[in-house]
């Protein structure tokens, strides 16, 4: 019978009617005195036959019970390529990001959108001018190795963040801490704001007011890792990262398989729903939805399924009950290199953004995507009903293209991730409308993020930006603060600089009155529409579909998918 686990058996001979029957005496023996010899006399009543059928029953039945294992909890993803890092200091993609939280527990959660919890942390203080956070640790915590994490471990891991020689992205948004500057700067070897009075008690202090740095502490800044397995791992740590999370890398097989084990040591918040996570790495978007519609996937791939796909699966009684749809706080966009001709024109940036049809191209009328007019999505806090982007208009195009004075066509390239083929064509089309020749250059998007660094490498690039934040600082600060340009860890793509934008940032960053604060970034965003350093093509909805067994919170705008939050039901 399927499921029996297989034991060394002895056998022990029983006469009955002169036949011998094998009999496991570990499992069986008991019964022998019943099946010896009898006499008519000794037959039993009708009564007893039948308790000791039903007996024989029961005990079957809690045998089988006992000896079939229970089927181990995986739950299977796939994605199309491998991860660029398993490091949290050093992730940059939202699909990347998604490992995070199965390796890592931050400081502090966030759920609904816009509400911190507790996580790493117990608990936590926030100064009244907004400057200084203390937070307490969860006692008993430990790193996958065994060993308790501290909270010189989070120390460690804000400077690592700072550090130039790592290369992280998260450096931009931890400045404001006091003596940032001076540590990346080589002056110090130690950021003066942040330290730790206590082995369970974190405390950081910025320079200035910032409202929304707590949310920094719930991604990935707000991670420990072991400063003893770093150094030892080196490169290596992004392969087989030594995290406080529910899971570890158990196998990584590049190109074919990503393999995730429970953390032996895990002490966090919330259980371990899972016994592991396997991740098919390859394949195509098509391939890997036919995959999850023959029951091969638990959840169908971390981006919206191909439009074609999704007009039949929301037609389908099998699949039109288990899709889900969130807006995220996210802006997908042809970011434009304004230091590349004839980009660098912004009469031939704005040229672009009426040539695109961008509520066609994005799908906004099937839902697949929210009409965008600048960079913050409608479920931002501090987003600008009011604000006025660019409408699709190909004669105005042609007019503006003749008042910048080139000659016609104009050529330039387009890079996207394969996964985006067929948009991209659509905007090749339009652009070739009003007499701009694009040449499309599909690199995965592993390749595209290290290639949109080099400064005059890529003149046009669809793509995308992703909130840790529900917060203005995060998308407008992030993308478009000129001072960052030479920074290699920013994305400032668009490598955009504007001094009054720098200065309405530097205004609204530590602004505590919300109207304020909000008022102050409107000015930002209408002056980055003006200027055209991205065509804004819309706010991404998360379509997600899952299998029936599947339960428990998936989605969270913020984070796509929170993978370590559902639970597979036998």
């Amino acid at each position: 019978m399927r499921g029996f686990l297989q034991k060394e058996t002895k056998t022990t001979k029983v006469k009955a009617s002169g036949a011998t029957s094998p009999l496991n005496e570990s499992h069986w023996g008991w019964l022998s005195p019943l099946l010896t010899p009898f006499s008519p006399s000794s037959f039993p009543s009708f009564a007893s036959v039948k308790t000791l059928f039903l007996l024989l029953l029961f005990t079957t039945a809690a045998l089988c019970a006992a000896e079939t294992p229970r089927r181990p909890k995986i739950l299977r993803l796939a994605r199309t390529d491998d991860p660029m890092t398993l490091d949290p200091s050093t992730m940059q993609t939202m699909v990347d990001g998604l490992f995070w939280p199965l390796l890592y527990l931050p400081l502090l959660d966030i759920t609904n959108r816009t509400d911190l919890v507790p996580c790493a942390a117990r608990a936590w203080n926030v100064s009244p001018d907004k400057r200084v956070f203390t937070l307490w640790l969860r006692p008993g915590v430990r790193f996958s190795n065994g060993r308790e994490v501290t909270a010189a471990d989070y120390v460690y891991g804000l400077e690592r963040c700072l550090n130039p020689a790592t290369g992280s992205s998260w450096s931009g948004f931890l400045k404001g801490i006091r003596g940032a500057q001076a540590f990346i700067n080589g002056k110090t070897n130690h950021v003066n704001g942040v330290r730790a009075p206590s082995a369970d008690t974190l405390v950081i202090e910025l320079e200035r007011s910032d409202p929304a740095f707590l949310y920094f502490l719930a991604s990935s800044p707000g991670t420990a890792v072991p400063r003893e397995e770093v150094e030892r791992l080196g490169p290596a740590f992004s392969v087989r990262p030594v995290g406080n999370g529910p899971y570890v890398v158990q196998k990584w097989v590049r190109g074919a398989r990503l393999q995730l084990a429970r953390n032996p040591h895990y002490q966090g918040p919330e259980p371990q729903h899972l016994d592991g996570v396997d991740v098919l790495i390859g394949g195509d978007s098509t391939t890997l939805l036919m995959m999850f519609e023959r029951g091969e996937l638990d959840v169908s791939q971390p981006l919206s399924p191909p439009f074609p796909s999704f007009l039949r699966l929301k037609n389908d009684p099998r699949w039109r009950g288990l899709i889900e749809r969130e807006t995220l706080f996210g802006t997908l966009g042809i970011i434009l290199n304004t230091t590349i001709p004839p980009l660098n024109n912004r009469l031939v940036r704005q040229a672009i953004n009426h040539a695109i049809n961008r509520d066609l191209r994005m799908n906004v009328a099937q839902g697949l995507s929210t009409h965008a007019e600048g960079m913050l999505p409608p479920i931002m806090s501090g987003y600008n009903p009011r604000l006025r982007g660019y409408d699709y208009n190909p004669e105005k195009a042609r007019e503006i293209l003749r008042q910048s004075g080139l000659p016609l066509p104009l050529h330039t390239v387009l890079w996207h991730d394969p996964i985006y083929s067929d948009k991209a064509q659509g905007l090749q089309w339009d652009l070739d409308q009003v007499g701009i020749k694009v040449e499309l250059k599909a690199v995965l998007f592993s390749q595209l993020t290290p290639a949109q660094k080099t400064g005059d490498r890529v003149p046009m690039a669809l793509d995308g930006y992703f909130s840790i934040s529900p917060d203005p600082v995060d998308m407008l600060g992030g993308n478009f603060d000129g001072r960052t340009i030479k920074n290699d860890s920013a994305f400032n793509f668009a490598f955009y600089n504007n001094p009054e934008v720098n200065r309405l940032l530097d205004l609204a960053a530590p602004e505590v009155e919300l109207s304020k604060r909000y008022a102050l970034y409107h000015q930002v965003e209408e002056l980055i529409v003006r200027d055209a350093p991205w065509v804004f093509l819309g706010h991404p909805n998360l379509v997600v579909l899952r299998q029936p067994w599947i339960k428990g919170p998936l989605v969270e705008p913020l984070w796509w998918y929170r993978y370590d939050r559902v639970s597979i039901e036998e």
